[in-house]
């Protein structure tokens, strides 16, 4: 992220926005209690350390498979997974997206349940 931050402040830019969605906020609360007994995600909004570059997430409310439909029927390129945490290991992200799909099953509202969980945490 530190080089999105320099070609930003190089370019004069101030807002990065990022398309992290609801799967994706999910995803990494759940990792974040399994592999280090913490109760984190994302946050949706906040400033850089040096307050000049302010990082937003404004698709935290958006599903995963309805960003696929949109860019589908929209004719939009889809770029796989390419964060750089997801390529160091690409299992145990896999391995959240496949346990909350069975829960999901189960719990049909569960990530609504989890955007108000997790509303602490990301706000």
């Amino acid at each position: 992220r530190g080089l999105l931050y320099s070609c930003m402040r190089e370019k004069g830019y101030n807002v990065l926005v990022l398309g992290q969605h609801l799967d994706d906020f999910a995803e990494s609360f759940f990792m974040s209690a399994i592999h280090n007994g913490l109760l984190r995600t994302m946050k949706a909004n906040y400033w850089v350390r040096q307050e000049d570059v302010r990082v937003c997430r404004p698709l935290l409310y958006v599903r995963e498979k309805e960003m696929a439909m949109f860019a589908k029927e929209n004719q939009l390129p889809v770029i796989a997974d390419n964060c750089p945490a997801c390529f160091a290991a690409p299992k145990e992200r896999h391995k959240t997206k496949v346990l909350l799909s069975s829960l999901e099953f189960d719990y049909p509202a569960l990530f609504s349940t989890l955007l108000r969980t997790m509303q602490p945490l990301y706000a």
